[in-house]
């Protein structure tokens, strides 16, 4: 899993970016939505979050996706499928990519390190 910059050392921009971001996460972000939201033009906004934060807005985006369901996974019983909505994604399996390609793992497999 991609590791995260803390966002303690960013501008103020990019902090509202983040925290617009986590509020925001169960429902579809374009960079548009995002760069909106801290008043700035989406080519302004990918530019300084990639030099603030090492990434670009929708790579950030997926990892903070990624690490919602896996607190959701280990700390309820709902279903994957309602996490997989409730942490933003399309369906389960767009989840469960997104979980391959980032982890090396699947949320069933994850659920189960957690449970044992």
């Amino acid at each position: 899993m991609p590791h995260l910059r803390p966002i303690g050392s960013v501008g103020p921009m990019l902090r509202r970016a983040v925290e617009f971001m986590r509020e925001n996460l169960e429902r579809p972000l374009s960079l548009d939505d995002i760069a909106e939201a801290v008043e700035r033009s989406p080519s302004q906004l990918a530019r300084q979050f990639r030099a603030g934060l090492g990434t670009p807005p929708h790579q950030y985006l997926l990892v903070l996706r990624i690490k919602h369901a896996q607190q959701l996974l280990r700390e309820t019983v709902q279903p994957i499928a309602e996490i997989a909505v409730a942490s933003g994604f399309s369906h389960q399996e767009h989840m469960t990519r997104m979980f391959r390609r980032l982890g090396d793992t699947t949320p069933a497999a994850y659920r189960r390190a957690f449970q044992n």
